[in-house]
């Protein structure tokens, strides 16, 4: 069973050009929104939100800039 990646093993597969966010970018723009993750595109308001949350890319606390994937 594939678990899922550490926060370490995520940032060290996108510094080495290994995981992109170009697909999920391509995405999550087709949903209307104000508001976004600046890395994935990931709306944070409207329609797209309720879809964007069921894919685990809620808005992050610490930072509502970017979602808490």
């Amino acid at each position: 069973m594939p678990t899922e990646p550490t926060a370490d093993q995520v940032w060290r597969m996108l510094l080495s050009g290994q995981f992109s966010w170009e697909k999920d970018r391509r995405r999550f723009r087709l949903f209307p929104a104000r508001h976004r993750c600046k890395n994935c595109n990931a709306p944070f308001d409207g329609i797209g939100a309720l879809f964007a949350r069921w894919a685990g890319r809620g808005q992050y606390k610490r930072n509502p800039r970017f979602c808490d994937f």
